[in-house]
């Protein structure tokens, strides 16, 4: 027992880090997205998705396939369907739309906290799809969550037409992130979360594949040329390297603790965004940040109920 304490503690710390270190590292996709942009590259969301997830899928398949081959487990087409349904949805579309969103709004950090809200959209998907029950702690969250995220139609200290499309645009890829979420839950423990988030990731690049090369500008070498440290950052450390820590922390780490981190991203993605870039927030997107934290905190509550 006294040699097995010490190994627990070590696992526990080990998974520990590797949680915080992913979210902190997830929390720089809008910051460093934001500076691809003022320096005027005409990097296509459609481009920055597959850059992002065909490495990446490749990169968790490489790690995650062999495990459970070795186990005597087979994929076979109707699995393609399954890994197809959610990199579209998951990948294709949601991180699509993210990636434009991102464009649209003046902060960084309005766009991950909008974004975030995704937890609490998963909460009405997760009602039809997994036939999870409602509770008062559900409907309190969604309230919140919505609240929240109309806030920002002031990030610029006045309404506008512009701030209403960006946050439409993030809805509508929590949207379908949260649609993701739900289908991970039904069909994650059949494959593990490597090989099913690296296939879907594969396959959600691939189909956003022909979407870039049609709108790749005149001189796209050159468009590239003027971001590519930013490239390979967002590509690599942005999300190649936080999907694979996150994955380690999950062997150590319960799917409740897993999930408690991801809601620390608004937070830190606001003060890097403000420690990285300078940027400011206003009185209603604080309180919409605020709002949405409790909302995200009502999620926690229910998971730990369950």
């Amino acid at each position: 027992m006294s040699d097995y304490a010490p190994a627990r503690k070590h696992t526990v710390v080990l998974g520990m880090l590797a949680l915080i270190s992913a979210v902190i590292l997830f929390s720089t996709i809008e910051i460093v997205s934001k500076d691809v942009a003022r320096k005027g590259a005409q990097i296509e969301p459609f481009l920055m998705v597959f850059l992002r997830f065909f490495v990446t899928g490749v990169v968790l398949l490489g790690c995650g396939l062999p495990a459970f081959l070795r186990q005597g487990n087979r994929l076979h087409w109707q699995d393609a369907k399954i890994f197809l349904l959610n990199g579209f949805f998951g990948i294709a579309v949601s991180i699509s739309l993210f990636h434009t969103a991102i464009i649209m709004f003046r902060n960084a950090s309005s766009s991950a906290v909008v974004f975030s809200a995704n937890a609490v959209f998963a909460i009405v998907i997760a009602r039809f799809m997994n036939h999870e029950p409602w509770s008062f702690h559900k409907w309190t969250a969604v309230l919140l969550a919505l609240l929240g995220v109309s806030l920002f139609i002031f990030e610029k200290g006045s309404p506008s037409l512009d701030t209403l499309k960006a946050i439409l645009t993030m809805s509508l890829s929590a949207l379908g992130f949260a649609y993701s979420v739900c289908l991970t839950r039904r069909w994650v423990h059949k494959y593990g979360a490597m090989v099913f988030m690296g296939a879907s990731s594969l396959i959600g690049s691939l189909v956003t594949l022909p979407l870039a090369l049609g709108r790749l500008p005149t001189d796209y070498l050159g468009e590239i040329a003027k971001v590519w440290p930013e490239l390979i950052y967002i590509v690599l450390f942005g999300t190649t390297l936080p999907y694979l820590l996150y994955y380690i922390g999950l062997k150590y780490m319960s799917a409740f603790v897993a999930a408690m981190t991801f809601f620390l991203k608004p937070g830190l993605a606001c003060i890097m965004a403000w420690l990285w870039r300078g940027e400011q927030m206003n009185a209603w997107t604080i309180s919409g940040t605020m709002v949405i934290l409790l909302a995200l905190s009502q999620t926690i509550k229910r998971n730990r109920a369950a």
